[in-house]
């Protein structure tokens, strides 16, 4: 039994890596200049996760473990009405590290604790 426990407690970890790693620096990049905690574009900032899940006007921004129901995905693909980040659309790279990120529950780090 101890052998899954630990085994879960380090693919948390790696997942808490992945966000500080692979999901922060395209967030810091690209979402934090509407979505921080004085703007709140949308209602939403991206410095936590509890915003992201609780989302704004138009629902969660994810829905850990589906990308697919998560409206962040719809919008980074340009592909309705919400377009994110406004202007060019994310590099399909970067998109797919935050299905990734979403699909394995959107576990968040320590690099944009508050």
């Amino acid at each position: 039994m101890l052998p899954l426990v630990l085994l879960f407690l380090g693919a948390k970890a790696d997942d808490g890596r992945f966000f500080d790693q692979r999901v922060a620096p395209i967030i810091e990049t690209h979402c934090l200049g509407c979505h921080n905690e004085e703007l709140k574009n949308g209602n939403i900032s991206f410095l936590d996760r509890e915003s992201l899940l609780r989302g704004g006007a138009h629902g969660p921004a994810i829905v850990p473990g589906k990308p697919a129901g998560s409206l962040l995905m719809i919008a980074l693909r340009h592909g309705g009405e919400l377009q994110m980040p406004p202007g060019p659309k994310l590099s399909s790279k970067e998109i797919t590290v935050f299905r990734k990120w979403i699909q394995s529950g959107a576990v968040w780090g320590a690099r944009l604790r508050k």
